[in-house]
């Protein structure tokens, strides 16, 4: 099997989809090239996928093929394009495993998960599951059933997590995008740590019905992909909305508010230069960049209460099982599954009343800017190696959460781009909005996506 056909930047969605229009490139080829690329890479060692369905993904190009020559217009911009599904969603006949030997055994899911059916219905090819960390528990990507996944950009680095090998299947290039989840950052993350885009919508604007939980309360569903335009498409079919392409936007007037508290302690010394320069560029390109403090993320309050709700949340979910199969759950999966145990019914009903009360007001504090930005991760991202030592691994694993975890609580939407320069590490440059401004926020970062392209990163 050949792995020099990777899927590269400049194959994004609408790319394809005009070779495909154009009669360069049919549905079979862009199947054959996931799928031929992704068993090689796992021959090879690589742990991003965890299942490969090459005959359904070719019977379904096939399909698709069929309808093309027929003259049935495509479903979408989608169609025929190779995703890959992390493994806490249901996929009709397989397993739900979301990274856990545990659930290895369990029965097949007798249907899709609702966002998975969408993607079906726009044509997408699923080619297969991605690598997670157990129960979506971890920010590294750490599996001990399925293996570590390693960053494609360098080997001996992790990729982040939990959407691990959803980010690293689109950085090796075995697939155009992947479906993941963020409770906490699990899209974001790995995104930024292997030079991708990710989105995290609002609260409620795409189905999780069929994803097995971490968060009742914060999960969401979202994209890992090559740019901000094709995170924008796949939204649009996983929300159930119509495609309209992202305006061009000029970034003359747009008004970044730059976060000064918390989220720029302690960063590496690679991210803050790659930070400030993508700051000075878009200066250069007419955006008005305004320092401000948010002084509710220097208090412990909201810190001590997002593990209230999401460990009690996962304790709702899955406490029952796992108490009944302790031995085969990691040990710290397993802590923040029965931690939950402990969580009072008024303690959660508390916590739910904070987060509700600081949301509004963290939204009347964001509104007063087009997007809050920040740097994804404060880390570039760290050794395989450095996970080893225990008490490194904890301070790893807070570091690469610490950044993404307010827009889950604070209840907003967010994307990262990449923003490093040319042959450095990747450095993610996040952008967030209050529940409901996704297109807002999209829109902006498709403008900021252009200006870090056109414009020297160094």
């Amino acid at each position: 099997m050949s792995i020099d056909m990777p899927f590269g930047p400049s194959d994004t969605i609408v790319n394809l989809a005009k070779a495909r229009g154009s009669g360069a490139l049919r549905f079979t080829d862009l199947a054959m090239r996931a799928t031929d690329r992704a068993e090689a890479l796992k021959q090879a060692g690589s742990h991003a996928l965890t299942r490969i369905w090459r005959e359904d993904s070719l019977a379904a190009a096939c399909h698709e093929d069929r309808l093309h020559d027929e003259g049935v217009p495509s479903a979408s911009l989608l169609a025929g394009m190779p995703i890959v599904v992390k493994d806490n969603f249901d996929v009709r006949g397989d397993v739900t495993q979301a990274g856990s030997g545990s659930l290895a055994n369990s029965l097949p899911a007798q249907r899709d998960a609702e966002s998975v059916g969408h993607l079906r219905a726009a044509g997408a090819i699923i080619v297969g599951k991605s690598n997670m960390s157990e129960f979506a528990c971890d920010n590294t990507g750490a599996n001990r059933v399925f293996g570590l996944p390693r960053n494609p950009l360098d080997a001996s680095r992790i990729c982040g997590g939990s959407s691990s090998g959803a980010a690293a299947a689109v950085a090796d290039g075995s697939m155009v995008a992947a479906l993941g989840s963020d409770t906490g950052g699990s899209i974001r993350q790995p995104a930024a740590l292997c030079g991708l885009v990710g989105f995290k919508p609002s609260e409620g604007r795409v189905s999780t019905r069929g994803v097995l939980p971490l968060s009742t309360t914060l999960d969401t569903v979202g994209p890992i992909a090559r740019s901000v335009e094709c995170c924008g498409i796949i939204d649009a079919v996983l929300s159930a909305t119509p495609w309209r392409p992202l305006p061009q936007y000029p970034l003359h007037g747009v008004s970044l508010g730059v976060l000064r508290d918390l989220v720029l302690d302690e960063l590496d010394r690679p991210v803050a230069a790659a930070f400030e320069n993508a700051l000075r560029i878009l200066k250069d390109a007419g955006a008005t960049v305004t320092e401000f403090s948010w002084a509710e993320l220097q208090r412990p309050d909201w810190r001590d209460v997002f593990p209230v709700i999401t460990h009690s949340d996962i304790h709702a979910c899955h406490g029952r099982f796992a108490e009944e199969n302790a031995d085969s759950i990691e040990p710290g999966v397993l802590r923040i599954v029965m931690h939950g145990k402990t969580v009072s019914p008024q303690d959660r009903a508390d916590a739910l009343a904070f987060r509700n009360r600081v949301s509004q007001e963290a939204h009347d504090i964001i509104a007063r800017f087009h997007v809050v930005v920040m740097p994804t991760v404060p880390l570039v991202a760290p050794l395989v190696s450095s996970l080893s030592d225990p008490e490194q691994a904890k301070k790893i694993e807070f570091m690469i959460g610490r950044n993404n975890e307010p827009a889950n609580f604070f209840d907003c939407c967010a994307v990262t781009v990449p923003c490093q320069s040319t042959g450095d590490l990747p450095v993610g440059f996040l952008m967030m909005a209050k529940n409901g401004d996704d297109r807002r926020v999209l829109t902006v970062a498709s403008a900021v996506e252009e200006v870090f392209k056109t414009r020297e990163l160094g």
